[in-house]
This record gives structure tokens, C-alpha cells and sequence, in this order.
């Protein structure tokens, strides 16, 4: 799966010129955590302790990696963190989820791959979280939502008809905003909260990743938040 969310990065990169910086970064970025999460599934990883060790084996890999690639903010944190403190920081962030912060993203970097390994039937501690995403996927003669968790990136069903954020269901507090060049995107927002979500229509895309393909509608964040809807929850990218 990290390789599908790699190779659907580039292939957004090339489509959409606004968002391609971050989806190349992303793109690198979804090609060490197949890495991190290679090592995690293999027979000499399989034990708790082993697949911590791992994680922590993992960090100078990544500092070096944001450092060269990372955007500015990014890349200049990855210089100045140490390997002790972004095991503290990781340590933090799985024990209480936090508000997003360039810090945030090195531990929900390297706990996305340890999260989504977890067998099925089991929560990661940001599954009660605000969602990622949400996703539209074909059922029977309509369509069936689910919400993708930040963390372990896995869907849970929702009602299409409830904001995520609040749980408001009135259809005049509750509106969809789409543009032309993202047929497959559309920003649903809740005008009670003020929160929007991204939901990907995998009907219209079939090969559409919800948490890769939302990086792409960076001029429909930046359009939401001029109008003062703040989303639900940040991306990798702090967007």
C-alpha cells in the first residue's frame, strides 16, 4: 500500500502543478515508510520490542530525508532534531494526540507505518481523532461513506449526512464545494463548527488514495480557509 500511495503521489504531481511540490515530497516520504513498514511485518521484526526497535532505528533515516527534501519549515526542524528527542516527541504524540505543528509531523511520519500494522479489529489512539479524510466507494446501487483516521489510515463507516466534526445533520448547516479541475474532490464543510473535510469520490476515480489524493486540493484548502473554515485535520503537509 505505501507503494500505491507513492506512485499515486507522482502521478498527481504531473497533474496537478499547484500541489506538486508537496506531493513529491510526499511521494519520498510514502517510500521510506514502505521501508519502515517492510521491517516492521518481517518474521525478525514480528515482536513488540523488535518493532519499537525498528521505529527507533529508523529516525536519523528520516531527519536525513527531510532535511534534504522536506520543505523549508520541515527541513530546518530536521536539522536541529536529535534522535532522543524525537523519540520523546514520538513517545508524546501516540500517548495524547496534539494539535499539528512541523514537530507533529515526525512522529506522525514514523507512526503511521507502526499504527497501520496493527491487526484488524484493533484502534490505533487517533481512531477517535478527527478524520484525515472521508471517502465515497461504491455499494450495492449507491454509494457508502467512510472516514480515513490520521494515523493508521484505515475507514470506518460514517453517515454521509452528519459532520464529522460536530455531529450536526441539518442540510442547511452542511454544504459541498467542488471545482472543475477535481472532478473526484469535494470539500464538505459544516458551517456549525466551521470544519470542512475533504471526501473523495472513488466512484468518479477509481484509483484514488483519500489521504494522497487530499493533497492534491491544496487551492481548496486555501479557498476554505479564506473563508474561515478551518479543517479538521491537518495533513502531513500541515495543510
Amino acid at each position: 500500500m505505501w507503494d500505491r500511495r507513492a506512485q499515486r503521489a507522482r502521478i498527481l504531481a504531473e497533474r496537478y502543478p499547484a500541489s506538486r511540490e508537496i506531493l513529491r515530497f510526499y511521494a519520498g516520504l510514502a517510500d521510506w515508510q514502505g521501508e519502515v513498514a517492510r521491517e516492521l511485518t518481517s518474521p525478525a521484526g514480528s515482536g513488540q520490542g523488535e518493532r519499537l526497535q525498528n521505529l527507533r532505528n529508523a529516525y536519523p533515516s528520516l531527519l536525513d530525508l527531510v532535511a534534504r527534501t522536506g520543505p523549508p519549515a520541515l527541513s530546518e526542524s530536521a536539522r536541529e532534531l536529535n534522535t532522543t528527542q524525537l523519540d520523546q516527541l514520538i513517545h508524546e504524540s501516540w500517548e495524547s494526540p496534539g494539535n499539528f505543528s512541523a514537530l507533529e509531523f515526525f512522529a506522525r511520519a514514523v507512526l503511521q507505518p507502526y499504527a497501520a500494522s496493527f491487526p484488524a479489529g484493533l484502534d490505533c489512539p487517533w481512531c477517535p481523532q478527527p478524520p484525515q479524510a472521508g471517502c465515497l466507494r461504491p455499494q450495492a446501487d449507491g454509494l457508502a461513506f467512510d472516514l480515513v483516521c490520521a494515523l493508521c489510515l484505515r475507514r470506518r463507516p460514517f453517515p454521509r449526512t452528519r459532520c464529522p466534526g460536530c455531529n450536526e445533520s441539518s442540510e442547511t448547516k452542511l454544504a459541498s464545494f467542488t471545482a472543475p479541475e477535481f472532478p473526484h474532490l469535494r470539500l464538505q464543510a459544516c458551517d456549525t463548527c466551521r470544519a470542512y473535510l475533504f471526501v473523495v469520490n472513488l466512484s468518479l476515480d477509481p484509483a484514488a488514495i483519500p489521504e494522497v489524493d487530499e493533497l492534491a486540493g491544496l487551492p481548496l484548502d486555501l479557498w476554505a480557509l479564506e473563508r474561515g473554515y478551518y479543517k479538521l485535520q491537518p495533513n502531513l503537509a500541515g495543510i
